[in-house]
């Protein structure tokens, strides 16, 4: 069955009818509507909007022969149009927009090996061939733009290119790298930081990476092989790393991936695995406090809308992803719970002896 929903995506189906799609209203977004927007038996994955509202951007395997390619349809309906045409033996994928919309990131292993690329965008078509951003030694990973188009971050494995958890985070100039102003290394971490995302104002960088503990590497428990990717913060022109996520949900450990800073600031989105179930989630910037949008598992890959009121992502259906939005977003951190009157009184017995020792 087919609606039209809010005068946007008239070939959407809404989860409202359609409710087998695996997304479903959550806590925190009791108004949100979920929509299907592209749903078949290729691989359609990283969906990100373009500033204006009037594109999408994915990767999608639907040319064939194993590669990837970045694809572009309108968001007023019709049929993907391919922006990127890559040699068969290269993988290109993860778009981005650059704040004008004039161009879109994204990398490709054309040279055997990733870069960070420009596509110059107009119409709905390239206008122009792709030009090579990054160029040291290793692979560099998912560019994405400060929101005043000036600076570029990035992942790369530069300085360590041999080992499988050898990233950090860099920012170059929007114009890429040169021999004499090369990008400059923001996190210095062995914790492999990856999929940066800034903050509204610049002065900041989400990101994901392992926990890393030097003193447990020789143990199951402490080897970066088997800890699990946690989301952290840096300053944008380096600095200390500030870890955002932690501890434990109904007792299991969670593993924390694809961060997207709203562009209004208040929010990161980002995808959350407790035990085999897979699903958006979103931090208060403000509060620390995080919460799920999606409940219904096999949803990741999060990226916002412009204007900070929708969340794009990627279903996971059997051995395809099929992407979706979560629509007219309502988003309030849960309240907490209430304390029993026991733990009250246990408070107040802690404050008590506090002030007698401090006497």
């Amino acid at each position: 069955m087919r609606t039209r929903l809010f005068g946007k995506f008239p070939w959407l189906i809404s989860t409202a009818i359609f409710m087998g799609c695996g997304s479903f209203p959550a806590r925190g977004a009791s108004a949100t509507t979920f929509q299907e927007i592209l749903a078949d038996t290729t691989r359609e994955t990283d969906p990100t909007p373009s500033p204006d509202g009037k594109w999408l951007a994915f990767t999608s395997d639907r040319g064939g022969h194993g590669a990837t390619q970045i694809y572009v349809i309108p968001a007023e309906g019709g049929e993907p149009r391919q922006l990127t045409d890559e040699p068969d033996s290269t993988r290109a994928g993860t778009p981005s927009w650059a704040p004008d919309g004039k161009s879109l990131l994204y990398v490709s292993t054309r040279g055997k090996r990733y870069n960070v690329y420009s596509l110059p965008f107009e119409g709905g078509e390239a206008k122009g061939e792709p030009k090579q951003l990054t160029h040291a030694p290793g692979s560099h990973r998912f560019g994405t733009y400060s929101a005043d188009g000036k600076r570029i971050a990035f992942y790369s494995n530069r300085v360590r290119p041999g080992e499988l958890y050898g990233f950090n985070i860099y920012v170059m100039d929007a114009d890429g790298e040169h021999e004499d102003d090369m990008a400059r290394q923001v996190t210095d971490s062995k914790g492999s930081p990856g999929h940066p995302t800034w903050s509204s104002d610049g002065k900041w960088i989400a990101f994901v990476a392992k926990e890393y503990d030097s003193t447990r590497q020789q143990t199951m428990e402490g080897n970066i092989l088997f800890t699990k990717y946690q989301l952290y913060k840096v300053p944008a022109n380096g600095g200390k790393e500030i870890r955002l996520t932690k501890g434990k949900i109904d007792g299991q450990p969670f593993e924390d991936t694809w961060p997207s800073w709203s562009p209004n600031g208040k929010w990161i989105a980002f995808g959350r695995q407790v035990g085999p179930k897979r699903d958006v989630w979103v931090m208060d910037v403000s509060s620390g406090k995080t919460f799920p949008v999606t409940t219904s598992g096999n949803c990741i890959k999060p990226t916002w809308a412009w204007d900070s009121k929708s969340i794009y992502y990627s279903l996971v259906n059997d051995k395809s992803e099929d992407i979706w939005v979560a629509n007219d977003l309502t988003l309030k951190p849960p309240p907490e719970p209430p304390r029993s009157r026991k733990s009250r009184a246990g408070s107040s017995a802690r404050k008590s002896a506090t002030r007698r020792t401090q006497r």
